[in-house]
């Protein structure tokens, strides 16, 4: 154990400050709030992003990157998308000066384990965002039952949004992809089932079956079965081979194997996820890509018109030709393997591999024929607040939950559906808790621009900017009948972590604030 000495504790920080400190080659971050010092990592356990130029709420430390939050006073991971705890360190107050003793004291990693003589057992159906927290959560809250999660595919939980990033372009290796081990599902007795796939759940005898006829008895029940890709069944020539979507791991290396042999690609439609494929195949594989898509501007719907221009112009001058206001009638093939696509234009596009993002819908067929209260359009599972369905020992999470009022919201985010697992874990528990408390962020990285959006915005009377899009530079906020809905930014990494801060208390915003670009959001969350 080694003792480092940082300085007088009445003038080394201020009230609520945060400042980094290098101690034996590891990033510390120190802390005041409420008059005591708290000392962690600086480095937040899901990227590795600097806490230090995050945004600080009471004990709450917010990251800058991704927003995954954590108490400072013990470390505990209090939002995701980390897994972790940050290492803590012993702090003391010596004669006047503040000492920070190394190495850590806390384990950073859940435990949690089952005791044989608890008789209940949880079952999550999905193996993504929401069932991976939910799984991590029962766990870290000491839930000593039976955890039975159920996945469809055949890869251990896995980091999607790395999929159209970082390993599409080649940058992130396969191994960095699951999100846990083996291993570490089995030394917290969490039984992970592969390759298997639900058939029909009886909510009478409270049992689940599955295709490979199992039936499996459950006290309380999670639905985190997440979305399948649309397709194009009925366009003519959809059934040739080099025709993809991107949904899992396996998706993902057939894209890789397909521009490994042929460089002409087209990507169907101007999604995130199209979009995110376009700049990573044409980025990091050399790939020369056509985007088809009906809208005139890209994201115009749901990030603004101004917004959408600036990653249609970085992408066109990065050599990505768009064909927008325009779709696809066919497809026409060589040897049964996609050659042209053919749009409604007239215009011909020679490709060797074609992917196709526009859009998801729920993966709930295997409730076609139960009894739970789904949405008529889309069969989403209907929830409350709590993610609780209408049958009170069954739970819905991530892209197939639907939630609050009228016809309800339904988020398609990787963030929010880890929220889902844990916000649901916590009530099956009869802990409590509710969507209300928690707020909607995403990510994503086109180029070499990487947008940050905290809310949830599906309509706006206008956007107020600060700064400018064509500069990447910037923050939008998305405002209805004067109330701050949402904001989304380029370049201003704090000021988007203090909005969402902002928007979970419900603290009253103006318009003229949101104009005043010398209003400090940072110091106004921090309150």
């Amino acid at each position: 154990m080694a003792e480092h000495k940082l300085g007088q504790a009445d003038t080394l920080l201020q009230e609520g400050q945060m400042r980094r400190f290098d101690l034996e080659d590891k990033p510390v971050l120190l802390a005041r709030v409420n008059g005591q010092y708290y000392a962690t990592s600086d480095k937040c356990t899901h990227y590795g992003g600097p806490l230090h130029e995050g945004a600080l709420r009471g004990y709450t430390v917010m990251c800058p990157w991704h927003h995954a939050c954590f108490n400072v006073r013990s470390g505990e991971r209090v939002e995701p998308p980390a897994l972790n705890d940050l290492p803590h360190y012993p702090l003391r107050i010596d004669n006047g000066s503040v000492i920070v003793t190394l190495p850590h004291d806390n384990e950073t990693n859940p435990q949690g384990k089952a005791d044989p003589a608890v008789k209940e057992t949880i079952v999550i159906v999905g193996g993504g965002a929401a069932g991976n927290a939910a799984a991590e959560t029962l766990r870290r809250e000491k839930f000593a039952g039976k955890i039975i999660m159920l996945s469809a595919v055949a890869d251990l939980p896995i980091d999607r949004p790395n999929l159209s990033k970082d390993y599409l372009d080649g940058h992130a290796k396969p191994e960095w992809m699951p999100l846990r081990s083996e291993k570490w599902y089995a030394e917290r007795d969490i039984e992970l089932r592969l390759n298997t796939r639900v058939t029909g759940i009886d909510f009478t005898a409270h049992t689940v079956s599955t295709a490979q006829g199992d039936s499996l008895h459950y006290g309380k029940l999670l639905l985190a079965t997440g979305a399948v890709a649309r397709q194009l069944r009925n366009t003519p020539g959809a059934d040739l081979s080099g025709i993809y979507t991107l949904r899992s791991l396996a998706d993902a290396d057939a894209i890789i194997q397909a521009v490994q042999q042929g460089k002409r690609g087209v990507v169907i439609g101007s999604s995130f996820i199209g979009l995110e494929v376009t700049a990573a195949l044409a980025g990091g594989r050399g790939a020369s890509i056509s985007v088809v898509a009906p809208e005139t501007v890209p994201f115009e719907h749901t990030l603004g018109e101004e917004i959408g221009r600036m990653f249609q112009r970085e992408h066109e001058a990065n050599g990505v030709q768009f064909h927008l206001g325009d779709g696809v009638t066919g497809f026409t093939g060589v040897n049964r393997a996609v050659a042209k696509v053919q749009l409604k234009s007239g215009k011909t596009l020679d490709a060797d591999f074609v992917v196709v993002g526009i859009g998801v819908v729920p993966a709930t067929d295997f409730l076609n024929a139960s009894s739970l209260n789904v949405d008529e359009k889309d069969h989403s599972v209907r929830v409350n607040s709590h993610l609780q369905s209408s049958q009170p020992d069954v739970f819905a999470a991530g892209d197939i939950a639907r939630w609050g009022e009228g016809g309800g919201t339904r988020i398609e985010h990787w963030r929010l559906a880890e929220q889902h697992g844990i916000i649901a874990a916590y009530n099956m528990l009869g802990s409590g808790d509710d969507m209300d408390a928690h707020v909607p962020f995403f990510w994503t990285t086109q180029w070499h621009i990487t947008l940050n959006y905290v809310g949830h915005a599906a309509q706006w009377d206008e956007i107020i900017y600060r700064g400018s899009p064509e500069a990447k530079k910037f923050i939008a906020f998305y405002v209805k009948e004067g109330q701050l809905l949402a904001a989304a930014g380029c370049g201003h990494d704090q000021e988007l972590d203090a909005l969402e801060f902002i928007l979970q208390a419900k603290l009253p915003l103006s318009v003229g604030q949101m104009r005043d670009s010398d209003f400090s959001l940072v110091e106004y969350a921090a309150k």
